[in-house]
Order: structure tokens, then C-alpha cells, then sequence
């Protein structure tokens, strides 16, 4: 008499969002997110209407401080695929939260085409990317000089680039401090801008340093 051996149960599959399509656990967090911009940091946001309600574009914010994925996540309506490097992974909540809400990770130091190529299907399908094309956080709360993946990433799908400045971030929680402090946070979404334009990289960093002023919250008054 012969036995077969039993295989394992395959593991549950875990429910990632499409494009813009938000699962449940998305949409509690980003509830979640947003009651703490608003309350904690009194976050103020300005040129929504920049975005489009529907279809692919890619949003690019400097890069002041680890508030930076919770501002734009609280600020857009939408579900918004965050591209961040690899070695957040390293902490397993985190990679956690990351997997479900659809991140792209990209290898530190690298050019990774495999993360443009992800970051070009995301939005061929009608999603919202969101980028910092410093490709890390600021030392001092000022901008340094772009990276070129986003107008890449753009230019394959045939999408629009959103620049935005968030200020006050530096401030609330910067590089190296443990704990945030209840300091005002703003973000502002610019006008669209054209990945196909040959200077467009230069065009998205002069957005975004317009945007945000000098970092600091006040820098820049309220939109009329």
C-alpha cells in the first residue's frame, strides 16, 4: 500500500490594492493618517485640484523628514503607490504595511529598472505614484538635486508630473530625531508639468523649491 504525501497548505494571499483601488486596510490607515496630520501637526493642504480625479500621474515632493510618506498619504483622496528604498524593509511592521499598501521598493544606490518599470505599470493602470526624487531625506531641510527615475517613469506611461512642496516637516521630525514635535506641517501641489519637455527634470525641481518656499511652514502664504 502506497501514501501520498500531504503538501502544506499554501499561505493566505494578502490583499494588495490595484491601481486605485484601495483596500479596507488602506483606507484605515490613510483615516488614521489624517486624523493625526490634522490634529498633531494642523497640516494644511492646497492645489488639490492639480490632481486628476482619475487616471495615472506621478507626484514628486522634496524630501524633508520621515512625516514626508504620512503628509502625502493623508493629503491625496486618492490611493497613492509610495516608492521607497529597500532597507525599510529591514523592519518587519514595517514591510508589512508596505506589502499591503503596495509599495515599490527600490534598491539604494542603484538605478533599479526593475522599480521604474513596476512604477510605469502602476500608472499605464491608472494609479497615483508618488516619488521624492532626492532619493533620500534632507540633512538641513533644503532640496538637493533631482534624481531623473520619475520623468522616466512618466515619460513610459505617458503621464503627467505633479511637483509639490511640503513644508514644516523639517521641523515637526527631522533625520535623527526620535520623536516628532506638534509643529505646523503644509503641502502644496503645483501645476501639472510635461515628462516629454527635454528640461523637464529641471522644470519639477524649480516646482517644488517654489512650492515650498524655504522649508519652513510660514514660508509660503495660503493660496488665495
Amino acid at each position: 500500500m502506497t501514501t501520498t504525501a500531504l503538501k502544506p497548505p499554501a499561505p493566505p494571499e494578502v490583499e494588495v490594492p490595484s491601481a486605485d483601488q484601495p483596500t479596507l486596510f488602506y483606507r484605515c490607515l490613510q483615516a488614521l493618517d489624517r486624523l493625526c496630520c490634522l490634529t498633531f501637526f494642523r497640516m494644511r493642504v492646497e492645489g488639490l485640484e492639480n490632481l486628476p480625479r482619475e487616471g495615472g500621474a506621478v507626484i514628486c515632493a522634496n524630501h524633508q523628514s520621515y512625516l514626508d510618506i504620512l503628509v502625502i498619504g493623508a493629503a491625496v483622496p486618492r490611493h497613492v503607490t509610495f516608492v521607497a528604498r529597500d532597507t525599510l524593509a529591514e523592519w518587519a511592521w514595517l514591510a508589512f504595511v508596505m506589502r499591503r499598501c503596495g509599495a515599490i521598493l527600490v534598491r539604494r544606490g542603484t538605478s533599479d529598472r526593475a522599480a521604474i518599470r513596476a512604477m510605469s505599470e502602476s500608472l499605464k493602470s491608472g494609479g497615483i505614484v508618488a516619488i521624492y526624487p532626492e532619493g533620500t531625506r534632507s540633512l538641513d531641510g533644503r532640496v538637493a538635486n533631482f534624481k531623473g527615475g520619475a520623468v522616466m517613469a512618466a515619460r513610459m506611461a505617458g503621464v503627467r508630473l505633479v511637483p509639490a512642496g511640503i513644508r514644516g516637516a523639517y521641523e515637526a521630525w527631522p533625520k535623527g530625531r526620535s520623536f516628532p514635535l506638534p509643529r505646523r506641517i503644509g503641502v502644496r501641489f503645483g501645476p501639472s508639468i510635461d515628462p516629454s519637455a527635454e528640461d523637464a527634470r529641471d522644470q519639477l525641481e524649480a516646482a517644488v523649491r517654489e512650492l515650498m518656499g524655504d522649508g519652513t511652514f510660514g514660508s509660503v502664504p495660503p493660496a488665495r
